[in-house]
């Protein structure tokens, strides 16, 4: 079953920077919206302007919630309302025209609301009208306000030669931030910053005129993990890298941070809607140290037995992505086993040296 809107908008919420910087640089592309003081304030008020929004649907997600008729999903745009909400705003903020003194944005074509901006994944099909105003009332409940549309009309004007004028009293400077974080999406992102999701996640990184570290990522990603299991998983990192191993992230709503000896992916630290934040382990050796592994804790040494692969068809289990690997959650529990993770690597990537 998919989760509820709620809990998405939860776990999203998660993902949202908490410790972004006072001072980074930005780049060239994004100095012709405002100051660079002003962009970066914008970004906090956007950033608590979210977490407003993300606290609505937390409260009320069942008004919004349309489930799947078939399984799961962890994405974005299989929530429908959140997905229109989303791309509205990423329309509003791109196409529009920010006023001189940064209080208000003018949209000149309504039609450029209905655009459903993905890439991978592109549609033909757009918002409708109803869509659109069911979205507007949403964030009108946000704090945004809209001049030029009566949303309790039984049929809106929404006419091509129609202005719209949008402006969020609370904070005004939060324009400003959602406004750079729309053009980030169009102009900035790649395949690591994630796809549809950037702008929910306010993921301020994508605007920086300097090179992403790893390191950098994988800090914000593990903020709200206890601090305990922060200090593990950085260890963790700093002693594979030390082992040989690559690191390459993909950040998103699906976040990864995938491990590999040379051409094979060994292990991740991952996390989604439908299993949270976890360690998923894919061994491609572990007949060569069985010895290793027979020092194991019991449970630990069933587990791989048991082998992974698809919970549908080997076990009749829900899907939780068993195919990608053992899964350990990353909380408390992790620590039983931390030492014997970092042992069971240890032989994995030595063996894979023997092999090549």
């Amino acid at each position: 079953m998919q989760k509820p809107l709620s809990e998405m908008a939860k776990y999203i919420k998660k993902l949202i920077p908490v410790d972004i910087p006072e001072t980074y640089s930005l780049k060239p592309l994004l100095k012709s919206v405002s100051t660079e003081k002003n962009i970066r304030k914008g970004v906090f008020a956007f950033r608590d302007f979210l977490y407003q929004l993300l606290d609505r649907l937390i409260d009320d997600g069942d008004l919004y919630h349309k489930p799947l008729k078939d399984g799961h999903s962890i994405e974005v745009r299989n929530y429908p309302f959140l997905n229109n909400v989303n791309n509205i705003l990423i329309n509003i903020g791109y196409q529009s025209i920010l006023s001189k003194n940064g209080d208000s944005m003018l949209i000149e074509n309504w039609q450029s609301l209905s655009v459903i901006n993905e890439r991978e994944h592109q549609l033909q099909k757009k918002i409708t009208v109803q869509k659109i105003v069911e979205c507007l009332k949403f964030l009108t409940s946000c704090g945004m306000c809209f001049e030029g549309i009566d949303l309790d009309a039984q049929k809106p004007d929404m006419s091509k030669d129609k202005l719209l004028k949008i402006t969020y009293p609370d904070n005004t400077i939060m324009l400003t931030g959602m406004k750079v974080m729309a053009i980030a999406y169009k102009k900035l992102q790649t395949r690591t910053t994630g796809d549809e999701d950037i702008l929910l996640r306010c993921d301020y990184k994508v605007l920086k005129n300097e090179d992403i570290k790893i390191i950098d990522l994988l800090t914000d990603f593990i903020y709200p993990l206890p601090v305990k299991v922060q200090k593990f998983v950085l260890k963790l990192h700093q002693h594979c890298l030390d082992a040989g191993f690559t690191c390459k992230a993909l950040i998103g709503v699906r976040t990864r941070f995938s491990y590999s000896y040379k051409s094979n992916v060994i292990w991740e630290f991952a996390s989604s809607p439908l299993f949270d934040y976890c360690i998923f382990i894919k061994p491609k050796n572990t007949d060569k140290y069985s010895d290793v592994i027979g020092k194991f804790p019991i449970f630990l040494q069933q587990k791989i037995a048991k082998w992974y692969g698809c919970e549908k068809k080997r076990f009749g289990e829900t899907c939780e992505q068993g195919c990608h690997g053992f899964k350990f959650s990353l909380d408390n529990s992790i620590f039983e086993i931390s030492k014997e993770i970092e042992i069971w690597l240890d032989n994995e990537v030595s063996f894979s040296r023997k092999n090549k």
